[in-house]
């Protein structure tokens, strides 16, 4: 009984991960339903500017490939301009890349020989906390990042251990890339880092070449955003401003209130509130002095780096964690009782937290047996996202897409602890 509950596990992860989409969505714990709204009205912008021509402004003030992501389910129900339309297409939408990218990441286990044992663990503590479900319950374009990395872990698994590996998957990891800076423009270190890896390796010159051919898409699309984008970059300098700002008081004398904050209400941190006071003070110096409001934020928060290095090292630790933590807002600013609120966040980090000690660990064994191919990738695509969240307001958003290579690293760990990995090359 147990062995065919592990092999149907294994051999349909897709359909268990669209039965948990199905339960979730009838669950109350959902993200907000629009976010920020920037995605829901600059798809709906996007839909007007093609009706008219091409003529019309859009709102880009993120990832701009996330409007065409919504763009199909969008356009679907468009002519209905019905806000619960546009939020049911969209998060079925969103749904149909979950299950596209746990497809991709049991694909690549596959190729790996990973178990069947292996994979139906793996299967089990992304259905204990699915976390990649609940981000696809809102317009918030998370998922299809989470879908661009787990595409991305797939052919780079194919194009080195697999023996029908072909030109064409050189394309489509460059697509990849392509797809995950349209959505997180924030990755751009980490991918010309990695593509810089890629050009090190023994690989033909016509897939470097072809590789790089498709990677061109990359300018093209920031030279689009910038024609098209009305703002002249004004709203990005102040969301600039403001996260550099908030770091420096993020965890800074209230080191465990991990609660994200969205502004000054009553479940504000004191760091928030001095964030904001520290704020008014610098921009009332920059209109008084006629200063430049970016440069001298600049200035003061590496002042203030310098000058505190003690307090720095300890935020940056605790960052580590608080931003590979979750916490669900509008459940812990509900009026639900404090064991409940409490009770189910100790219940989903507890699981989080094996993923990223796991995580740790493979990491130090990945290094020890000297496989780079895998090691070197995803530390610079770890690393990248902490130095990210480290320098910038650390919400927990910002490191989930880095979650299929922590679904990879322990999918490895289980593979090779128990040591029930069939392609016995692969282990050694």
């Amino acid at each position: 009984m147990k062995k065919r509950i592990i092999d149907f596990s294994a051999k349909n992860p897709v359909f268990i991960t669209a039965l948990v989409c199905v339960l979730f969505y009838f669950l109350p714990f959902k993200p907000k339903p629009f976010g920020d709204g920037d995605f829901h009205f600059g798809t709906i912008q996007l839909i007007e500017f093609i009706k008219n021509g091409f003529h019309g402004e859009i709102m880009i003030n993120k990832g701009f490939l996330t409007l065409f992501c919504y763009l199909i389910p969008y356009g679907l129900v468009y002519s209905f301009h019905n806000d619960a339309l546009y939020l049911f297409s969209g998060v079925a939408f969103s749904c149909v890349f979950v299950c596209l990218s746990i497809f991709y990441l049991f694909k690549a286990f596959t190729i790996l020989g990973f178990s069947n044992q292996s994979k139906a663990f793996t299967l089990l503590i992304l259905c204990l906390f699915p976390i990649h479900v609940y981000y696809a319950m809102g317009i918030i374009g998370e998922i299809f990042a989470f879908f661009a990395v787990s595409v991305m872990i797939y052919f780079w698994v194919k194009i080195n251990f697999s023996e029908t590996s072909k030109t064409s998957d050189f394309v489509y990891l460059a697509l990849a890339f392509v797809l995950l800076y349209g959505i997180k423009p924030t990755v751009l270190p980490f991918l010309i880092a990695f593509g810089l890896y890629i050009l090190f390796l023994s690989y033909t010159t016509k897939n470097k070449t072809i590789f790089l051919l498709t990677l061109t898409i990359i300018p093209l699309l920031i030279l689009t955003e910038v024609k098209l984008d009305k703002n002249d970059n004004e709203f990005k300098k102040k969301v600039f401003r403001n996260q550099i700002l908030w770091s420096r008081f993020e965890l800074r004398d209230e080191p465990f209130n991990w609660l994200p904050q969205h502004g000054n209400d009553s479940f504000a941190s004191n760091d928030y509130k001095n964030n904001l006071r520290k704020r008014y003070e610098l921009d009332s110096i920059c209109l008084t002095n006629k200063y430049d409001r970016t440069q001298y934020y600049i200035k003061w928060v590496k002042d203030d780096i310098v000058n505190h290095p003690f307090i720095t090292l300890r935020q940056y630790f605790l960052k580590f964690f608080q931003s590979q933590s979750f916490i669900i807002t509008p459940l812990m600013k509900s009026h639900k009782p404090v064991w409940f609120k409490y009770g189910i966040h100790i219940y989903i980090n507890l699981i989080n937290s094996i993923l990223v000690i796991i995580g740790l660990i493979t990491m130090y064994k990945l290094f020890k047996r000297k496989k780079w191919r895998f090691f070197i990738p995803i530390l610079l695509y770890w690393g990248s996202a902490l130095v990210y969240v480290f320098l910038f307001h650390s919400e927990q958003r910002y490191m989930f897409p880095f979650r299929p290579m922590l679904i990879f690293l322990f999918a490895y760990y289980i593979a090779n602890r128990n040591l029930i990995i069939d392609n016995k090359s692969f282990a050694k």
